[in-house]
């Protein structure tokens, strides 16, 4: 036997062990205790942290007081378990697990913790054998030292911790993580590469939602510009003040009673006017209802199906003497479900009229209102028929070659026969709603034409926002990008949501060349004539790389008068198999996930286009096949009204997720 063993026992010879064991296992419990108050926002993910440290301070103190089996056991179990979580949740994740659904690539705060918890493990479990190691006291006295220095560069790098960003494989975005290329750095406010992927507008409901996703119903409840005194203003509040009915525009109900009354500044004339036009083309339009008759009468599709409504225009009628004739309307609009039509609306136009000429205003006054439509540009189909083909984003571009603006000077009104929450005369959203007189639109129900409203910047839906959120700053791509000033944002959610905005703003450009998006696989959805042209890159919407400009599942560019095409946005989707409603919640309000229900594909397996759109929860009509449901979120790397995350607009909005409203970031939004 050697000397330095002479006299020991096999509890003497176990005490050095475990007590480096117990010191390691309490340096995991401080660092533990620390990530649970940095994940306050995740209440079942901070109360683990709570139980780990618990669990892991527990076990160093009956180190410390005990030797033998029963001290082992419990050191190197406890500690395990955390070694053992710490590695699922940096290289799998745990999907049913709400803030560890996907991986995080490994920090120093959390790796320190790791160490130390395989540190006990394995002090803990040599002092198991006859022949333990002997530790001198001065060693314990050293290892107690080490993990203290370990500790401190862990606990500050633990305050700049972005948990807000779990990718799968280990391709995290939180803060301080770059060893895979993947990560972003809150320092630089930029990942290496970022890679992300993706509000209930129902086909077959005209509009259940504005063109950017806010509640029709509710914008006409609570933010019209109401007349007259308010419910209650009398004082008395004994008997129940029935509220007068929002000014305009109003939910438009078809079925019930044709009152328009009630709107200030509208004259006897002007209301039995656009009240006998209302109940003549609910009598008279559904003559029109059969689309396969309607050519026989002269009208032609213009092509514009993909956004979910199309118009059949008759240009013998533009020209005749009759006007506001719903036995004779000049355009017809039908709703598009795959390959029915639905007639919804008639679109009458004026010929050679301003749309100020008081003869065409004074029809109804401030009930209706024109609009004309400049940005169209107009080309060929294979049936050698004209078609919208683009859509100018400016009126001062030109169009793209071979197609041309054809003017569109006479002005056109909507008559709806089908129920509409922005009114009987209201305009299509997005690109549809063609440009007015004044260049703002009240027969809208979007958020542009409200004093209040959702995206008010201050979190709370009043659309007042609050003095923290005026200091917002537009978002600029060419600027710092700053996300602040939205309520119920934690500074983790904003340094994600920062990141990958400037990740995307620097990566994303490498796919402006088509030749080299061609090269890589992805395949234009052929949905240019919207405005956006989509291009997918279908085999890397289920792999294990999320949120990250060097792999984008999707590309959307704009079409320019050249005929070229410029890059604007990443589209981000996660795998097919997450629902919506289950999307991570990496940006808070600043980000939200979306899908689309409603698009028809042609069933092609290498590039299917969009060709029609269908009512939620139903099918495809063959041959056409219901499209992918991937939850996906727009960066923008070009100026957008709703901010760097905002969906398109019309049937381009998608569908979020049930209970939720689309959101319009205004406050950091290019307006």
């Amino acid at each position: 036997m050697r000397p330095y063993t002479r006299g020991m026992n096999d509890r003497q010879r176990a005490q050095g062990p475990l007590a480096i064991a117990a010191i390691a296992s309490a340096g995991a419990a401080v660092m533990h205790a620390t990530a649970a108050g940095i994940h306050a926002d995740h209440p079942t993910l901070s109360r683990t942290f709570v139980a780990i440290t618990i669990a892991q301070a527990a076990a160093a103190v009956v180190g410390f007081l005990r030797s033998g089996r029963i001290a082992i056991a419990v050191l190197v179990s406890v500690n395990a378990f955390a070694f053992g979580g710490w590695l699922v949740t940096r290289f799998a994740g745990i999907s049913w697990f709400p803030g560890l659904e996907v991986a995080e690539s490994p920090q120093l705060a959390d790796s320190i913790a790791a160490v130390l918890a395989l540190v006990a493990v394995v002090a803990a479990a040599s002092a198991l054998g006859e022949r333990s190691p002997l530790i001198p006291s001065r060693a314990v006295v050293s290892s107690a030292v080490l993990v203290g220095v370990m500790m401190v560069p862990g606990l500050l790098a633990a305050t700049d911790h972005d948990h807000s960003g779990h990718d799968a494989d280990g391709h995290s975005t939180a803060a301080g993580t770059a060893d895979d290329g993947h990560a972003h750095d809150d320092e630089t406010t930029a990942s290496d590469d970022g890679h992300a992927h993706s509000a209930e507008t129902t086909a077959g409901e005209p509009t259940d939602t504005d063109e950017h996703g806010h509640d029709d119903a509710a914008a006409d409840d609570d933010h019209a510009h109401e007349s007259g005194e308010a419910a209650g203003a009398s004082g008395d509040t004994d008997d129940p003040v029935e509220p007068e009915p929002p000014a305009w525009p109003r939910p438009w109900d078809p079925t019930a009673a044709i009152d328009f009354s009630g709107v200030p500044g509208v004259t006897a004339g002007q209301l039995a006017r656009a009240e006998q036009l209302a109940a003549d083309t609910l009598r008279d339009l559904p003559a029109f209802a059969d689309v396969s008759t309607v050519s026989a009468l002269g009208y032609r599709s213009i092509g514009d199906s993909s956004t979910g409504f199309e118009h059949y225009i008759n240009v013998g009628y533009i020209a005749d003497e009759k006007f506001l004739d719903p036995t004779a309307p000049e355009s017809l609009v039908y709703q598009v479900d795959g390959d029915a039509r639905t007639l919804v609306s008639a679109m009458f136009i004026a010929k050679n009229m301003p749309m100020d000429d008081p003869a065409l205003v004074d029809i109804g006054g401030p009930l209706m209102e024109w609009h004309v439509h400049l940005n169209l540009c107009w080309g060929l189909n294979e049936a050698g028929e004209a078609v919208v083909k683009s859509v100018l984003e400016n009126l001062d571009d030109a169009c793209p070659a071979g197609t041309v603006n054809a003017g569109g000077e006479n002005p056109m009104v909507h008559v709806w026969i089908a129920p509409h929450d922005c009114g009987p005369f209201a305009a299509l959203e997005g690109h549809g709603a063609g440009q007015t007189a004044t260049g703002t639109r009240s027969d809208q129900c979007a958020h542009d034409n409200h004093e209040d409203g959702p995206g008010d910047g201050d979190g709370d839906g009043d659309g007042h926002g609050t003095a923290e959120a005026a200091a917002t700053k537009p978002y600029d791509p060419t600027m710092p990008i700053d996300l602040g000033g939205i309520d119920g944002v934690t500074p983790q959610q904003q340094a994600f949501a920062e990141n990958l905005v400037a990740a995307t703003i620097r990566d994303l450009p490498q796919w402006a060349d088509l030749e080299a998006v061609a090269a890589a696989g992805f395949h234009s959805i052929g949905d240019g004539a919207t405005g956006h042209e989509h291009y997918i890159q279908w085999d890397w919407i289920d792999d294990d790389i999320i949120l990250d400009p060097d792999f984008p599942e999707s590309l959307v560019f704009e079409p320019q008068p050249d005929g070229s095409k410029k890059l604007v946005s990443a589209m981000f989707m996660l795998p097919r198999g997450v629902a919506v409603e289950d999307a991570p919640d990496f940006g808070g309000a600043l980000m939200q996930w979306h899908v689309h229900g409603d698009l028809c594909f042609t069933d092609d397996p290498v590039a299917p286009k969009v060709v029609g759109v269908k009512a939620i929860g139903t099918t495809c009509r063959a041959p056409l096949v219901d499209g992918t449901l991937a939850p996906m979120v727009h960066v923008w790397i070009t100026p957008t009204p709703c901010g760097p995350f905002a969906a398109l607009e019309g049937i381009g909005a998608g569908q979020v997720a049930a209970g939720e409203e689309a959101l319009c970031d205004t406050a950091h939004g290019s307006h």
